[in-house]
């Protein structure tokens, strides 16, 4: 088998950084996908991106299926020929297909029968005329979060397509897209080599880019780049700032990693909160901030595309945009501090949360009742609810600062940063300040119990409002950004060990009209069960992403059906992953899908299943057996359960392995006297209690069931 390096690269009109590598590893499925059921060998892909490119290289790629025999399977043979055997009407539209004959299909003996099947040669056919077909339409496919239409309409893409190489070694491939062919022709660096390169083969590929100043590695490029700005850095006597989303995104905007330091005017750092001036470097200007022993210095470090800067112009350009930007930030920073945020907060009448759902400042008084209210179920003290208090109904007051109009990330932390600045309380100002943590999935939470509770008022005032408008998210639509709302709901509830059903229940009641905006309690059974499984949802896919498998999640959401305190199903999880690989864990779980699939069928004939039923009637040894232990193990486990000890609890089912399988040997539970069946099926009854007290063990999946 002859094998070959496969090389794909897309060229395309500047990128987006934030897309690439979405795109490219789009662009792997495809041509994997493609060879797949081309049934081509290949190794693994390797994915390749810059500004201007998308690449993939997949080497040892088989580079043609030779000659073969391949048989295809008809109508079975009494649909195929009559009783005469002549061929049916099914026999030759299946021929006709197949582009044969009637007359050629043979029969062709099977495990489920004999059938009509057509035996055709193919010829060799090399791996660029078995991509052809599917190519085009494959990569069309490729979902983006924006697209661009060019030249005569022919079909939308990330950005407008280029060029397009494709290569299997040395030999070109029969491949077009957008009306482009593909060549061995690639482009260099835009400014310092700006003309077309030919790629002498697959695996030559990144080394002529190389050298025509294209570092097509991502890891290679962000490398580099990182060595450069903390060389930059070290030039103004300080150390970069570490960032690593901002490292990944500036990596991703240069083709030649490169990086130079520029200065601005030491009252920005004099006056600016160092929130506010590392903010409007790094979104506005994607610039690093430089400091020296804890403290921001005036220079920051930022990637350009070019290595060398000799006459200072692109530093100058870079320092003339950022103190441009700084001097902005400065202007609000100073005008924003001449009035309260009371006064602010007051402004908020004027501006609409949504449509349906009123103003911010009906959100800012529901948001206020509803984190009272969940501060009281905790135990927090007066002092510590009035802070509360005080703080959401300040919290959206920096939405109508000059600041957060021109700066939209510094949402919260300006907040927080003016209420510091006009001497608020401490508390009042953290509280704040983390409004909008997290942000993600992976962003940290609010440093303070009262931070953590305000933004989980605030979230489940978002959660209940939207989705009882109808604005649940629908595949990648998501206008509310409820998503982002609900993840962070469940991680702040786990942390201050709320119960989020109950939880909802008392967002849901602050929707009651007036002050706090519409009425919503009339579409509370439906917004209930709408948001609560939701949430499930959210917190599933936390769960997975932490190494979670789907059958121990179920089992956990299981247990939810009575309380959803994320915190507390999180350690159940942890406790059932902990004792997933134990064979006596295992064969309970099997036991206990057994004993649900037996009560089922019991009730399902009319037998009698609660626990404990017609107990006098056992008698023989291994159904006494398991009875006693039952019994002990309950009183255990709910001890155990009561101090949230659960991985004893389940060690204590799993303890049970011996006797039950004991029982099923030696008992037949359906015995025809229906006093000693309904002992016996009460005592599954109780068995299946305590499997489910903890975590739902008949949602695992047992290998061979």
């Amino acid at each position: 088998m002859k094998t070959k390096d496969l090389l794909i690269e897309i060229g395309c009109e500047e990128i987006p950084a934030r897309m690439l590598p979405g795109a490219t590893a789009a662009l792997a499925r495809v041509l994997l996908s493609l060879l797949d059921k081309a049934k081509l060998a290949h190794g693994d892909a390797q994915l390749f991106w810059s500004s201007r490119r998308l690449a993939v290289l997949v080497p040892e790629t088989q580079s043609e299926m030779p000659p073969r025999e391949e048989t295809l399977m008809g109508p079975p043979a009494r649909a195929a020929w009559d009783g005469d055997g002549n061929p049916t009407r099914a026999a030759e539209g299946f021929a006709r297909k197949q582009g044969l004959e009637a007359a050629d299909l043979k029969p062709v003996e099977t495990d489920r029968g004999v059938y009509a099947a057509a035996v055709i040669q193919r010829e060799a056919l090399g791996v660029g005329d078995l991509l052809a077909p599917g190519f085009e339409k494959a990569v069309r496919g490729i979902s983006f979060p924006k697209t661009m239409r060019w030249g005569v309409g022919l079909g939308s893409f990330v950005r407008p397509v280029q060029w397009l190489l494709a290569l299997s070694g040395e030999e070109i491939l029969p491949l077009s897209l957008f009306g482009v062919r593909a060549g061995r022709q690639t482009w260099a660096h835009r400014t310092l080599s700006d003309h077309a390169v030919s790629i002498r083969a697959a695996g030559s590929w990144e080394s002529q880019l190389a050298e025509a100043y294209v570092v097509a590695d991502p890891a290679k490029r962000r490398e580099r780049l990182h060595a450069a700005l903390r060389t930059a850095a070290k030039d103004q006597a300080g150390v970069l700032n570490e960032d690593e989303g901002l490292l990944a995104e500036s990596a991703d905007m240069v083709e030649v990693p490169a990086a130079i330091a520029g200065s601005f005017e030491q009252k920005f750092v004099d006056e600016l909160p160092e929130e506010i001036l590392k903010t409007c470097l790094k979104h506005h200007q994607k610039a690093f901030s430089i400091h020296r022993e804890g403290k921001v210095l005036s220079a920051f470090a930022v990637a350009v595309n070019m290595p060398e800067d000799p006459e200072g112009h692109i530093r100058r350009g870079h320092e003339w945009v950022n103190s441009g930007r700084l001097e902005d930030a400065l202007f609000f920073w100073r005008e924003d501090r001449k009035h309260a945020l009371v006064k602010r907060a007051a402004q908020l009448e004027g501006v609409l949360f949504q449509r349906e759902l009123g103003t911010y400042s009906s959100k800012s008084r529901r948001v206020r009742r509803l984190s009272q209210q969940l501060g009281s179920r905790m135990g927090l003290d007066d002092a510590q609810i009035a802070a509360l208090a005080h703080s959401a109904a300040l919290a959206r007051a920096d939405l109508v600062t000059g600041l957060v109009g021109e700066f939209p990330e510094l949402q919260g932390i300006a907040g927080g940063l003016l209420a510091r600045a006009e001497g608020l309380p401490e508390a009042v100002t953290t509280t704040i300040y983390d409004l909008y943590r997290p942000a993600s999935a992976e962003d940290a939470l609010p440093e303070t119990l009262l931070g953590r509770i305000l933004a989980l008022a605030d979230r489940l005032d978002t959660l209940v409002g939207g989705i009882a408008v109808g604005l649940m998210p629908s595949g990648s639509k998501d206008p509310f950004a409820l998503r982002r709302a609900g993840l962070g709901a469940v991680r702040l509830a786990a942390s201050c060990e709320l119960d989020l059903r109950s939880s909802v229940e008392i967002a849901l009641q602050g929707y009651s009209g007036g002050d706090f905006g519409p009425d919503l309690r009339g579409t509370a059974t439906g917004t209930l069960q709408a948001l609560e499984e939701f949430l499930l949802e959210r917190f599933s896919a936390l769960e997975e992403k932490q190494g979670a498998h789907y059958d121990e999640i179920n089992a956990v959401r299981a247990v939810a059906r009575t309380s959803f305190e994320p915190g507390d199903l999180s350690r159940r999880l942890s406790a059932l992953r902990g004792f997933r690989g134990s064979e006596d864990f295992l064969a309970l779980a099997g036991a206990a899908k057994r004993v649900r699939n037996i009560l089922l069928q019991a009730k399902g004939r009319g037998d009698v299943t609660v626990p404990g039923q017609n107990a006098e009637f056992l008698g023989a040894e291994a159904e006494k057996e398991l009875a006693a232990d039952l019994f002990e193990a309950g009183q255990y486990m709910a001890q155990d359960r009561e101090r949230g000890a659960y991985g004893a609890a389940l060690g204590r089912l799993a303890g049970l392995r011996t006797v039950v399988d004991r029982f099923f040997d030696e008992v037949l539970v359906m015995d025809p006297d229906d006093s000693l069946r309904q002992a016996r099926l009460g005592l599954l009854a109780s068995f299946d209690l305590l499997a489910h007290e903890i975590v739902d063990l008949s949602e695992l999946v047992v290998e061979g069931q």
